[in-house]
């Protein structure tokens, strides 16, 4: 993703108490200037889930959001490559940006609720734990270059009301009309710190929403490249899960 909105004044978040966990921290908010984010501009991405790689060893890595002020978190075997898509004829501005999705599971007490926007309208959402984290991933494929204005992202698992509309999705590979569901993820850009080298966030403003996908599914197995801050794989991918669409985050207030 690129830096492609307004200057936004103040820090989003919301001050959250957290009981015994070091692991929530505070958070200040200026909700009177809204997000400038032009969703139109960011990346859509479509996940495929990972039917085969090759096996490593885990990796630590500390992670900073504006959900959570700081944990250590073991990053394993890849579940996910996400693809940039066009949603309903959209142009795919940056092609070289890809994500991998790793799990990254941590506790959030209190419970979220997070207000947003996205091409499917505002939403209410409750986060109820981080889950898995994205990282920007180079594909081998087509001379492509590494996706260096992509954010690392924390994705928290929500509930949230069904969106039930039809879109069509067109990537490097293939096009389906799928049916959107249940929001799944919602995705903080977070700070990585990985052997020493911390990889800052970019785009503070910057979210993702995941959603549940269904329709007719690709039946062909494809293999490529990869590369990114934890591995380099060789990754074979055939089914979609989620389709993930910028977001503007809006308010987060704690569960009662």
């Amino acid at each position: 993703m690129r830096t492609r909105f307004s200057a936004i004044v103040g820090v989003l978040g919301v001050c959250v108490a957290a009981c015994d966990s070091q692991r929530t921290g505070p958070i200040t908010a200026d909700l009177t200037t809204p997000l400038q984010v032009d969703l139109d501009l960011e990346t859509h991405f479509r996940c495929y889930i990972v039917s085969r790689q090759t096996p490593d060893t885990a990796v630590t890595v500390v992670l900073s959001d504006q959900f959570i002020a700081s944990d250590t978190v073991t990053i394993d075997e890849p579940l996910q490559f996400c693809a940039p898509t066009s949603k309903n004829g959209l142009a795919v501005l940056a092609p070289e940006e890809h994500l991998t999705m790793y799990a990254a599971n941590r506790d959030l007490v209190p419970h979220l609720i997070v207000s947003t926007e996205d091409q499917f309208g505002p939403r209410t959402l409750e986060a109820v734990g981080a889950r898995m984290l994205l990282v920007p991933t180079q594909k081998l494929v087509g001379g492509l270059a590494f996706p260096d204005a992509l954010n690392h992202s924390w994705c928290y698992e929500v509930t949230g009301d069904r969106v039930r509309e039809r879109v069509t999705l067109a990537d490097q590979f293939g096009t389906d009309t799928v049916r959107v569901e249940r929001p799944h993820y919602f995705c903080n850009p977070v700070e990585k710190v990985a052997g020493g080298v911390t990889s800052p966030i970019l785009e503070p403003d910057v979210h993702l929403t995941c959603y549940e996908i269904f329709g007719p599914q690709r039946t062909d197995a494809t293999e490529f490249g990869v590369e990114n801050q934890i591995e380099e794989d060789l990754f074979t991918i055939t089914a979609w899960e989620l389709l993930c669409v910028p977001s503007e985050k809006l308010d987060v207030q704690p569960v009662p």
